[in-house]
């Protein structure tokens, strides 16, 4: 029984520190940190681990670490329907189902959604290239005609 609650604590606290932020991220990032704060955490959580009947992990989710273009589109225009994550298909009830985009917000330039994102691909565990705020400005055009969330099929045919 001993053995079994010291396991149980030594694997939260290895989450734990999965979890956490390191200082050169806050520096690199602090725009990106400031709206995933005060945007994206309320679903997703302040580790990144999602939140039950929200939203799905962004810490070590491939969609954070895959592609970029697929990254950058999803946070555009969203994301509905149920997605895979990490193995795991989050659907209602269990999620929310839709994420908006913050693409058509004018409190959001590219350069702002470029550091959104670049904090996101080097925060928790994730460990993926930066993105630049051309490399949104070139998915915003690629999609200009895009009207509304797309689903993960859409997403992964981009």
């Amino acid at each position: 029984m001993i053995n079994k609650r010291l396991q149980k604590v030594l694997r939260d606290i290895a989450e734990s520190k999965k979890a956490t932020l390191s200082d050169a991220i806050l520096k690199d990032y602090p725009r990106g940190h400031k709206i995933f704060t005060t945007v994206c955490q309320t679903c997703h959580g302040p580790d990144g681990n999602g939140i039950q009947s929200l939203a799905p992990p962004l810490n070590e989710s491939q969609w954070v670490n895959g592609e970029r273009q697929r990254l950058i589109a999803i946070v555009l225009y969203g994301l509905t329907g149920p997605v895979e994550v990490n193995g795991k298909l989050y659907k209602a009830p269990e999620i929310s189902g839709d994420m908006p985009g913050i693409g058509n917000n004018d409190e959001f330039s590219d350069a702002d959604i470029a550091q959104l994102l670049s904090f996101l691909r080097k925060a928790w565990s994730n460990n993926a290239e930066k993105i630049t705020e051309k490399d949104v400005q070139d998915v915003r055009k690629k999609l200009r005609n895009q009207k509304k969330a797309f689903t993960i099929e859409e997403v992964l045919k981009l």
